[in-house]
Order: C-alpha cells, then sequence, then structure tokens
C-alpha cells in the first residue's frame, strides 16, 4: 500500500500530450482529491444550506493539470487562492449534477486507501440524500450532518460547526432539560447535563 502510494506521488503529473483517463484520473484523486459536506447558514426555512464538494488543490504552476481534469469531468471552476501570488490553484466542483457525475464515475471498492474509499462511500451516501431533498427537512440535515462528522473525522471543520451545533440550532435543548429526557436526535452532547438536572 506505501509502496503503491508513493510510486503515484513520485511519477511525473502528466505529460503535456497525454491524455487523461479513468485509471490515471482515480489514482490522482486517491493522493489528491478532497470529498468534503459544507453545512452553511440560509435563509431558507430551515436556516441551513447543504453543499457537496469536490476540490484539488495543486501548486499555481500547475494549472494547466487542473485545467486538463476540469475538460475531462466537464465540472467545477478553477481559481487561486491568492490571485497576486497564484502559488496555488483549486479546481472545485460544487453543482449538485457535477458533485453526481464524480461520484458515479467511481465505485468505493476502486479505491485502494481505505481511509479514502469510506470518505468517497459517506460523500456518495450524502448526495444521494441531496438528490432526494432529504437536505430540506430537519430529519434529513441531521442524518447528513452525521455523516459529514464521519467524513471529517479528526479534522478541524472551517465553519466549526459539527453535528451536535447543527442538532442545537435544529433542535434546542431547552424543552428537553425542562422535561429531564434526552432529545431522539441527540448523540452526545447534553447527557451529562441531563443528568445534573435529575438529580
Amino acid at each position: 500500500m506505501v509502496r503503491y502510494m508513493k510510486s503515484i506521488l513520485s511519477q511525473p503529473l502528466l505529460e503535456k500530450s497525454q491524455k487523461i483517463d479513468k485509471k490515471w484520473l482515480l489514482g490522482f484523486i486517491e493522493s489528491s482529491g478532497i470529498f468534503s459536506i459544507v453545512i452553511k447558514k440560509s435563509k431558507n426555512n430551515l436556516g441551513h444550506q447543504v453543499v457537496a464538494d469536490f476540490t484539488i488543490k495543486l501548486p499555481g504552476s500547475e494549472v494547466g493539470l487542473l485545467e486538463k481534469i476540469k475538460d475531462h469531468l466537464q465540472a467545477g471552476n478553477i481559481y487561486y487562492r491568492n490571485k497576486t501570488t497564484k502559488d496555488e490553484a483549486i479546481l472545485k466542483a460544487t453543482k449538485l449534477e457535477e458533485v453526481k457525475y464524480i461520484a458515479s464515475l467511481f465505485k468505493p471498492t476502486d479505491f485502494i486507501s481505505e481511509t479514502k474509499r469510506r470518505k468517497f462511500e459517506t460523500w456518495s451516501n450524502c448526495i444521494n440524500l441531496i438528490e432526494q431533498k432529504q437536505h430540506l427537512t430537519k430529519e434529513g440535515i441531521l442524518q447528513i450532518a452525521l455523516l459529514r462528522d464521519l467524513l471529517h473525522y479528526n479534522k478541524k471543520l472551517w465553519n466549526k460547526k459539527k453535528y451536535c451545533h447543527v442538532r442545537l440550532e435544529l433542535d434546542p435543548c431547552h424543552v428537553y432539560q425542562e422535561e429531564k429526557r434526552l432529545p431522539d436526535t441527540c448523540q452526545f452532547c447534553f447527557k451529562e447535563h441531563l443528568k445534573e438536572v435529575a438529580q
């Protein structure tokens, strides 16, 4: 496994005349692709928007490779993190139809890395829930928020809001505090506090 991943990373990114094929793309995504789920504030009825995100980041000098990948996937947009220095180029796809297509290109078992396999499978499951419009319901958002915690396990989220933060906003605890019971949607937070209230 380690030798295989090192061989991928040590190979030239892509010859100028070389065309991208599925095998090469799979290996590249295995080492450099990022699967994410973003939950952010919104003005809709639930106050939250859910977005499936696929990202590849490369040095700005390799923007030509990102353009080839973008053309092959027919998905995403390319931009520089810093427009002045252009030191990092980013390919990002967030439109539902685009991430659905990217997810359809592979199966979890295509990935050699167990970690990348789990991340891809979890990401794909979230996309399916979004396609079924489950993200427009409180229960659906909470299900996606739980999956997102698995996807970003041990990783600091950019918006610092994990499952419990989202749940508290959608299903506040104060009602349950008064009734001294645990919310059905609760996972870990608040259990100790409920014990204290009950004493």
